[in-house]
């Protein structure tokens, strides 16, 4: 009599039982559809993407730990391989394994995009594709109006702001939010900002109704000057509709008001009130709404013939550009402005463009553009004369100018490492000079001086840094802080295997998901 214990039966991750002379982990109809997995990923549910591995992946931006997750993942029916993984995104299985490590980033555009099609990634899991062209709208079930579309006449300026204000305070943070990734960029941005660059049409027949007061547009001023200083704190919530809720009551006063002086003030108002939007929008990651209000600050201070104060808007939207990388339509835009103002703009102004002309080399690796630009700004803001500048060009001060250039220096070094010196020259010379009141733009210099440690290949010195400006930045109520501390983290991968980076890398995230 055989008395030998029956050999268990093995069971498919899908709960049928497994042929005694299959060898296999899955049962033949699994494997069998599992082929279909060779010359692509298969169809994954929607609750794979929960996985804790890749939504701290998403967390940290870093697409080589999203692929490595996205392999290891336990819904998987059979084992991803690196080679399978490589075959998929068309590339080598060396390639992927320094992906992964960490060895080598991921950081071009269009391999972001690449693999993250391939692998089917959601698009709210993105932190890069923020680049689309928006469908035009026009109410708030929709969204707001075209504002690149709108004719550049005064009333019809007065009219989009007041629709596009009134449009944002009807939508809700959540749908906002979902709308952050829609921005124009190429020629559909360049072409139409380039009619600033031509006079307004005739206002001789504009509203017949009551000229603004004197004491309306210093009330106007005064309300503008108290929520300028909400702009340079970031956020999203009352300030920003404070800003919106004036800046729709003054649209609807512009729509009645007679030609004049002080309408052209107020439209100036309007203007600042604009950028403080955009600003806000643009520090809470809201870049939609932030290009919605640069242009439409560029358009009011048109209607009120400042064409300094339009040239800057521009600069800041080149700024949101290189934050996008689109550092080709920010150097349009840049070039825009300094055509504009080539003859009436002050020092400050040319300094500042300049400014922003080398940050675009930077992000090309264009090391004598960038050291080119970078000379010229410094020989025009040693030309200022601080009594002859508008008062929306007094933030560019010295400190401003030396970090700008230490910022830029260390994008340049990303390309050319021998300027990491040069950065952590200027950023130290800007901390030296920055006014302590200043908070969020010394962390800003902190955070660009770790930065540029950890390009120049000192790690235990970049995280210092970085810990110094933690407690600093979880009081900020500042997206953009934020999200330079996540770039920190994202560069430091590298080095991950040293405590202190790791240790570094989990207080940044702490700050970030508290």
């Amino acid at each position: 009599m055989d008395t030998a214990r029956p050999r268990s039966r093995r069971a498919c991750p899908c709960g049928a039982f497994i042929a005694a002379d299959n060898t296999d982990r899955l049962c033949h109809r699994c494997r069998r559809n599992a082929r279909s997995d060779v010359h692509g990923p298969p169809a994954v549910p929607d609750d794979f993407w929960d996985n804790p591995a890749i939504t701290a992946a998403c967390t940290d931006r870093d697409m080589g730990a999203l692929i490595s997750a996205y392999r290891h993942h336990p819904q998987h029916l059979s084992r991803v391989s690196q080679d399978r993984m490589a075959g998929w995104l068309g590339i080598s299985q060396a390639q992927l394994s320094r992906y992964e490590s960490g060895e080598n980033q991921i950081d071009r555009l269009d391999r972001l995009r690449h693999f993250a099609l391939v692998l089917g990634v959601p698009g709210e899991r993105l932190w890069f594709d923020r680049v689309v062209i928006p469908a035009q709208v026009g109410s708030p079930e929709t969204g707001p109006p075209d504002v690149l579309a709108a004719p550049w006449e005064a009333t019809s300026i007065a009219r989009s702001v007041e629709e596009t204000a009134r449009s944002d305070l009807a939508i809700s943070r959540r749908a906002a939010l979902s709308g952050a990734a829609a921005v124009t960029v190429g020629s559909a941005l360049v072409e139409p900002l380039q009619r600033w660059l031509h006079p307004l049409q005739n206002l001789s027949k504009w509203s017949s109704h009551s000229a603004i007061s004197e004491e309306e547009l210093l009330a106007l001023q005064r309300v503008a000057n108290e929520l300028r200083g909400w702009g340079g704190r970031g956020g999203y919530g009352l300030a920003r509709k404070a800003v919106l809720g004036q800046l729709d009551e003054l649209a609807e006063r512009l729509q009645r008001a007679p030609a004049g002086p002080t309408t052209e003030r107020a439209f100036f108002i309007g203007a600042e009130l604009s950028k403080v939007a955009a600003s806000m929008s643009f520090d809470a990651g809201l870049h939609n709404a932030a290009q919605r209000y640069y242009v439409l600050a560029i358009r009011m201070a048109k209607a009120g013939h400042n064409d300094g104060f339009a040239a800057l808007c521009l600069a800041a939207m080149a700024r949101q550009m290189f934050d996008l990388g689109r550092p080709e339509d920010g150097l349009e835009l840049v070039q825009l402005g300094q055509y504009g103002t080539r003859r009436t703009g002050t020092p400050t102004l040319k300094a500042l463009l300049l400014t922003r002309e080398a940050w675009a080399y930077a992000q090309m690796g264009k090391t004598r553009e960038f050291h080119q630009a970078v000379g010229l700004a410094q020989d025009s803001f040693a030309q200022r004369e601080a009594d002859n500048e508008p008062p929306y060009l007094h933030s560019f001060d010295e400190a401003e100018l030396e970090g700008v250039i230490g910022a830029r220096c260390r994008d340049l070094a990303m390309h050319d490492p021998a300027q990491a010196v040069y950065a952590e020259q200027h950023i130290r010379r800007a901390l030296e000079l920055r006014d302590p009141s200043k908070v969020r733009n010394r962390a800003f210099d902190v955070i660009g001086l770790a930065r540029t440690k950890m390009v120049a290949g000192d790690p235990e010195a970049a995280c210092g840094l970085i810990n110094e400006v933690l407690p600093t930045a979880a009081k900020l109520s500042s997206g953009r802080v934020l999200r330079k501390l996540e770039d920190f983290a994202k560069e430091a991968a590298t080095h991950r295997h040293i405590r202190a980076v790791q240790e570094t890398r989990d207080a940044i995230r702490a700050i970030r998901t508290a």
